[in-house]
């Protein structure tokens, strides 16, 4: 009978308040609150970072389909609505060939929301990549490559070689903005960039 009792009043103690319920939630949620900014630039990063992979992808193979066809070669950028945001697809086409994007084109939808861009503007935008960290001037027109790779702006049957920029940034809460740039050389290197919050890195 004693033992009963035992068992009875250990029973009776078992498991945890409410308040040490209501603690743990408490903690639990300070703890989320303090790490959802930094899980939703994670996030953010990782798509921009996929995004400029993908747009590398298609202008190697603009510059592939140039050589192998020994034709001049464009990417075109285009936004597109999709669902209730709208993106950017680059897509590949003769230079010759001034019709909109086809089923049949080499092409790469951005991940949304990310939006290209001339050059950064707005509160908390980076500065422009200059010459100094490029090593040339750049362009910001739909890059082209000759039948031998290069890059050049093509115009009119004319293709002067030259550099390229472009400027991307996707939209994160609180009206945060986290930006991307990719650079193409007057020798054909692709470069990603991104920024950091102070400084364009690679």
């Amino acid at each position: 009978m004693a033992n009963d009792k035992r068992n009875a009043l250990r029973t009776n103690q078992a498991g945890f308040s409410l308040l040490e319920v209501m603690s743990v939630a408490l903690i639990s949620m300070i703890i989320t609150m303090t790490a959802l900014p930094n899980m939703i630039n994670a996030i953010g990063n990782i798509r921009m970072r996929s995004s400029m992979t993908s747009l590398a992808g298609v202008l190697q193979n603009c510059r592939i389909l140039a050589v192998k066809q020994n034709k001049a070669m464009t990417t075109h950028f285009v936004a597109r609505a999709y669902g209730s945001s709208s993106g950017v697809i680059a897509y590949v086409k003769l230079a010759i060939d001034s019709s909109d994007l086809g089923t049949g084109d080499s092409q790469v939808q951005l991940e949304a929301p990310v939006t290209r861009v001339t050059a950064p503007s707005g509160p908390g935008a980076p500065p422009t990549l200059d010459v100094s960290q490029l090593s040339f001037t750049p362009q910001t027109g739909d890059p082209t490559f000759n039948p031998t790779g290069l890059p050049c702006a093509y115009s009119g049957g004319n293709c002067p070689s030259g550099g390229f920029i472009y400027y991307f940034h996707d939209a994160r809460a609180a009206a945060q903005m986290g930006w991307a740039a990719l650079s193409i050389s007057p020798a054909g290197r692709l470069k990603k960039w991104y920024w950091s919050g102070s400084a364009w890195t690679d």
